[in-house]
């Protein structure tokens, strides 16, 4: 059973509560006005159904994309272009069909889901057309880590980018600079006092200098979570120069796999070495966003 709800928010666009059945029939008659739906926009709300199934229930806003990126390199749909939806492809009866191959290659996971692509965040894309093809859309007013009911709460909203072109490096896929609040508790910067007692702790031992150290979340998909980490992991090893049992030990000792979408969107999260960071091309964005 698929279960729906109709959410009210209030004036300062901070608390939502979901409406009851005669509520939401009311606000269907008129979807068009309560979605807010932007100038020239063409669609059908999903508001008309008057879903209703969980009333009486607070909600926060905390809008972000599900959908930010840069063109394929081949036709996909716009929903299909992750490692996971697009799996659904693969030997297709219609003209969108790839094979693995051709999803591997020419996807630039521009569907993620993942709550962190918010204001404030800063999202490194790849480019594989020319101009890059931008894109943005799916906007959520909010949802937990992994979409797991495979929706959530759509809204209306603009955003403003800020473009800049990283010339001469190449990505696999995806990597994010979180907004500090978005980082897991283990892949955080370390405070002053934090720095201090580990270096007295290193001097103890005969340590000369600590390693320097800034939080980046790259994005894995795949068919399933499990393909996903691994997916995930393999592009960060390959973007910072490091094995994947190193990527595997350093996301459990100061980091974390984040589940961005179900069945297959993930963010292998730590705290890099800003020496790899750096050497990636991509240690200024860590400094701008973590003020290191």
């Amino acid at each position: 059973m698929v279960h729906g709800y109709t959410v009210v928010f209030d004036e300062t666009r901070s608390v939502g509560v979901t409406m009851p059945k005669k509520a939401a029939e009311k606000i269907a008659h008129n979807a068009e006005h309560y979605a807010a739906l932007p100038d020239h926009s063409v669609q059908h709300p999903i508001l008309v159904y008057a879903p209703s199934d969980i009333p009486a229930v607070m909600v926060r806003m905390r809008p972000f994309l599900g959908q930010l990126g840069t063109t394929p390199s081949m036709p996909l749909p716009d929903s299909h272009n992750a490692g996971d939806f697009g799996s659904t492809l693969i030997g297709a009866p219609h003209q969108y069909a790839v094979t693995a191959e051709q999803l591997d290659e020419h996807r630039t996971d521009g569907h993620m889901d993942i709550d962190a692509v918010r204001d404030g965040a800063i999202l490194l894309t790849p480019v594989k057309v020319p101009g890059a093809g931008v894109y943005i859309g799916d906007m959520h007013a909010g949802q937990g880590d992994g979409e797991i009911a495979g929706h959530t709460m759509d809204v209306a909203g603009s955003v403003t980018l800020q473009v800049e072109v990283i010339k001469g490096r190449t990505l696999a896929g995806p990597v994010l600079f979180p907004w500090l609040d978005d980082l897991p508790p283990m892949a955080r910067p370390f405070s002053a006092d934090e720095k201090a007692k580990a270096i007295a702790l290193a001097r103890e031992w005969d340590i000369d200098q600590l390693e320097e150290t800034a939080p980046i979340s790259v994005i894995g998909t795949g068919p399933t979570l499990n393909q996903a980490i691994e997916n995930g992991l393999a592009r960060t090893a390959d973007l910072l120069g490091m094995t994947v049992p190193e990527v595997r030990n350093r996301a459990t000792i100061n980091g974390a796999i984040e589940i961005g979408r179900a069945p297959g969107v993930i963010q292998v999260t730590f705290l890099a070495p800003l020496s790899a960071l750096d050497a990636a091309g991509i240690g200024k964005f860590a400094r701008e966003q973590y003020a290191i």
